[in-house]
Order: structure tokens, then sequence, then C-alpha cells
């Protein structure tokens, strides 16, 4: 699944409480830019999605250069390969 950071934090939580719930290994990424892109642009606020994701912590790995398609590679590779849940979170705000 990808995802921008607002969608997860407004609708995206139900689908992973559901893939915990199950024991699936569901993988998301999703894209933190800081901005509501599908609803005009408006900002994220801060710390909205870390809350959101705090009860998933186990799961997530965060890509802090996005821009670096090795580390990307890598990351998605590593999630790929997971037999669990796996949240990657690209790093965009900067």
């Amino acid at each position: 699944a990808v995802t921008g950071d607002w969608a997860f934090v407004a609708a995206g939580r139900l689908g992973l409480e559901e893939a915990v719930i199950r024991g699936l290994p569901l993988k998301a990424l999703i894209l933190d830019n800081g901005i509501s892109e599908a609803t005009g642009g408006q900002p994220v606020p801060p710390g909205a999605l870390d809350r959101a994701l705090a009860a998933y912590m186990p799961w997530v790995r965060r890509i802090a250069d996005p821009l670096n398609p090795a580390i990307v590679e890598a990351e998605l590779r590593s999630a790929a390969n997971a037999n669990e849940l796996r949240i990657l979170v690209a790093d965009f705000r900067k």
C-alpha cells in the first residue's frame, strides 16, 4: 500500500489494525511531506503522523533520505522480504 501522511492519519490506520489482528505481513509506504495534497495543500498538524504510528512502532522503518536510490532500494527490499507487517515512512519534510 502507498499513501500520503495525511491520508494515512485520516483513514489508513484501520487497515493496519486489521493486519495486526490477523497477523498479515502487509507492507505500507507512507510519503511524509507534511502537506494534505488531496484537500488543497493544507499543512499536516505537527506530530499527527507520529501519534498515528505510535502503536505500530515495532514495524516502522524511516527512510531519512528518500532521494537516495540505494537507500530506498535497500529499505524496499528489506520490507518486501520481511515476514511481518512493515511500514516505511519516506521523510520528504526537509
